[in-house]
Order: structure tokens, then C-alpha cells, then sequence
């Protein structure tokens, strides 16, 4: 069962804090160094200041805590007065048209996986989330939401948000990091429509989509706490810290995106494309091709994996771009995990992992891998020569990774892009005052 729960926001208070457009930022974990620096510089007050402190020691977790105490005293950052769940819509343009999703905010109860009622989807790592333990340690908040998705077939949820939505919002904003986006947030504090949501979800399953070092961060931190200031009957009792702050977004939407992640590879031996394309022949059909726009590259993956076929482009620093296409008999060799509807294990992503990023590694010394799903990003990145070549995939579907879920497989790390992210700063809990 999952348990939802309203809770009483904590938001930045224009009347202190500036234009809310301002003082938000996207996810920690997506931000470059120029857009952080374009965020210190948009306000002092820009929620980053707490999500990314500055420093190199400890010293910097201690500090956000003292600067989150401090804006709270001064009103810069305040409570709401009813305990609710926020109706949340972020609208954003793609492809030159306007789109948008919709869903809500709330506490979600923290469990473990393998009740599996809160499912994971991709692999995470120790470094981060040790990072994201300190700053929960000293600051008790989250301050960013772990998006998550869910099936909402019947309409039962979006029939709640759909009445809410047509009020006035009591936040509307384009955000100053990025035009493209527009955030909406609704107050739900009656109980009619409280408990409603409540029911709805005990009977749904969560998928995190992102935030699963945020999510696996607040677990441990609630155990520990557990650990050592609760007894056996104690254990019982709910308490502020069994809650993590949480996006719920219904995958049904038509609206609703999964990008690939794109790969960018840096060799420290890069061979030249020439000697690359030649190693990989032998697992691969290959094509030269001509480049020809990021939407051509995006049509032809797509085709391919209509056709059950396991394709990618690789696109080299020598501006040269080939259309490669896994050969059946290897096909043939790789260890199944079949279910009734779907073969995890021919994932275009493990496909990549497997006969491309660890062959590759074995050929050839890989100095750097970076991530984007963008391919005009990754295009330009390679002309720049920041890197040798590009490697460009497919995004799994809503419902293959509904299935993966539930029959208990990870992906590895950044295999998807839920696109747009949402905000942090917009509404915050903060479970110790």
C-alpha cells in the first residue's frame, strides 16, 4: 500500500525573497557549472544556495543549515498555514509546440523496495548519495522532489486535479533558468478532497522516475534515526522524518516524455573513427551515413526498434556519423530475462552497455563519459572536440519500464531522462522546525 500524506509547504515568500522565478532552480543533479553561477547571480536568496552550497568540507552542509534557519526566522521562507496536497502543472514547449503535464505534491512513506509499492528503475551511486546525506543531516528538508509515476487508467486522480486547476493558482511562474517552462501550483486542504486522494493512491505503485539518491538518501536517514533515538514500541508511531517530499505524475498522459540519454565518450587512446568502426564490425552491421538533422537520427532509431532491431548512430569527431546495427547471432548469445510481454535483457540500453561501453573499455582507454538527451547537444559537443564520439539510443517506453519495475531489474545509471524536470524551491518540507 502506498501511504500519501498532505503536509504543510514550506515556500519562499515573494514579499522578502523576490520574483519566486528567480529563487528557484532545476534538480541539484542536472545543473552545469555555468547555469549554477547564472543561479547564484539571478538572487541570494536562489534556492541553490542550500541544494549546492559552496565549500569543500563538511563545513558547507553546516552552513546551509545555518542560512535555511536564517531565511525561516526572517519570514524570507515560510509555512503554510494548512496541511495540503499542490496540484502541480508544468507546461513547455518541444519541437516548436506547447505542451504539458499535470499531477501533484505530497508525502510519500518511505519503505523499502522489495515491498515493492515503490519500485526504482535505475542504479545509483554511494558518492552522491553520501553527499545528499550530509545536507539531509544538517538541514532536515528536502528541498527538491523525487518525481515519481504511477497508472491512473480510470481517470480518478486527474478528475480531482482537473476541479482544482480551474481556480486561480496561487503560483505562476516562468522560471528565469529556462523561458521554454511554465510552473502552476494549486492548494488541495479540504478534507473531502484530501482523503480522496489518499484512498486513491493506497492502491497504485510508484515507479521513481528521479530522484532515487534523494529517495534512498531519506531511508537510510530515517533508519539510522530509528536506530537511535526510538525504542521497539516507539517503532509504531509515525514521525516527520518517515516522509519523503514527492512529484506523483500519471504516466498516461499524452504529454508525458521519456528521452534517451545519450552518451559522449572522451578516450585518453582515441584511435580515429576509421580503426573504432573496424573493431566493432564484427558485432555490428554497419552504415556510413550523411548527417542530416537531430530529427533524422531520432525517425530512423525509432523505425529501427519498431522492427525489433537493436540499433545506434555513432557520431565521430571527424564529423563522420554510421548507422549500427546489432547482428542476429549475437542476439542469439545474450542471457535472457524474458517475461510474459518483454526481454529485459535486449533493452537498447543493456545492448549498449554490454557490447558497446564495456568492449569499448577493454579496446581502449575512456578518460570520460558524460550524458545528454539532447542529440543537437551532443552533435555540437563532438564538432567542438570536447569529445571523440557520440552515441546515440533509444528511450525505453512508460511501459517497459512499468515491467522492468515490477519483475525487480535495475538499469544502469542515467538509462532514461524525464523530461521536463521539475523544480526545486517551489514548495519544500521541512520535517524538524
Amino acid at each position: 500500500m502506498v501511504d500519501v500524506a498532505p503536509f504543510r509547504g514550506l515556500f519562499f515568500n515573494e514579499k522578502k525573497a523576490g520574483k519566486i522565478s528567480k529563487v528557484i532552480s532545476p534538480p541539484y543533479d542536472v545543473i552545469s557549472l555555468d547555469l549554477k553561477n547564472k543561479l547564484y547571480d539571478s538572487s541570494k536568496y536562489n534556492i541553490i544556495n542550500l541544494t549546492l552550497p559552496e565549500g569543500k568540507t563538511t563545513e558547507k552542509y553546516k552552513r546551509a543549515k545555518d542560512l535555511l534557519n536564517d531565511w525561516i526566522n526572517k519570514k524570507i521562507l515560510i509555512f503554510d498555514n494548512d496541511k495540503s496536497f499542490y496540484i502541480f502543472r508544468e507546461n513547455f514547449s518541444l519541437g516548436g509546440k506547447i505542451k504539458k503535464i499535470s499531477g501533484f505534491i505530497g508525502l510519500t512513506r518511505l519503505e523499502p523496495y522489495y515491498n515493492l509499492q515503490i519500485m526504482p528503475h535505475e542504479k545509483t551511486s554511494t558518492k552522491v548519495k553520501r553527499d545528499r546525506l550530509e545536507l539531509l543531516s544538517e538541514c532536515h528538508t528536502n528541498f527538491g522532489l523525487v518525481f515519481t509515476i504511477y497508472n491512473d487508467s480510470h481517470h480518478r486522480i486527474k478528475d480531482v486535479i482537473e476541479i482544482q486547476i480551474k481556480n486561480d493558482p496561487v503560483i505562476d511562474i516562468q522560471p528565469y533558468y529556462d523561458s521554454s517552462l511554465n510552473f502552476k501550483l494549486w492548494k488541495v486542504s479540504d478534507s473531502e478532497n484530501i482523503n480522496k486522494i489518499i484512498n486513491i493512491m493506497k492502491g497504485k505503485k510508484l515507479i521513481i522516475a528521479d530522484g532515487h539518491h534523494r529517495y534512498e538518501t531519506s531511508f537510510k536517514y530515517k533508519n539510522t534515526h530509528e536506530r537511535h533515538l526510538r525504542n521497539k514500541k516507539e517503532k509504531e508511531r509515525s514521525y516527520p522524518e518517515d516522509f519523503i517530499l514527492t512529484l506523483y505524475i500519471d504516466s498516461n498522459q499524452n504529454d508525458f516524455l521519456i528521452l534517451p540519454t545519450h552518451r559522449l565518450i572522451k578516450f585518453l587512446n582515441y584511435p580515429g573513427i576509421e580503426e573504432f568502426i573496424n573493431k566493432i564490425s564484427y558485432t555490428f552491421d554497419v552504415e556510413e551515413k550523411r548527417l542530416k538533422s537531430a530529427s533524422y537520427i531520432n525517425e530512423k532509431l525509432s523505425k529501427s526498434k519498431s522492427k525489433g532491431l537493436k540499433s545506434f548512430f555513432i557520431y565521430s569527431r571527424e564529423e563522420k556519423i554510421y548507422f549500427i546495427t546489432l547482428k542476429s547471432i549475437y542476439m542469439k548469445n545474450i542471457t535472457y530475462r524474458k517475461t510474459a510481454d518483454f526481454d529485459y535483457s535486449t533493452m537498447d540500453i543493456n545492448i549498449l552497455q554490454k557490447f558497446l561501453t564495456e568492449y569499448i573499455s577493454n579496446l581502449y582507454k575512456i578518460k570520460k563519459i558524460d550524458y545528454s538527451y539532447s542529440t543537437g547537444k551532443v552533435i555540437n559537443d563532438i564538432d567542438c572536440k570536447k569529445y571523440d564520439i557520440g552515441i546515440f539510443l533509444n528511450a525505453p517506453t512508460a511501459n517497459e519500464l512499468e515491467i522492468i519495475c515490477k519483475e525487480g531489474y535495475l538499469m544502469p545509471e542515467k538509462s532514461t531522462y524525464f523530461y521536463p524536470k521539475p523544480c526545486s524551491g517551489l514548495v519544500m518540507y521541512k520535517f524538524y522546525r
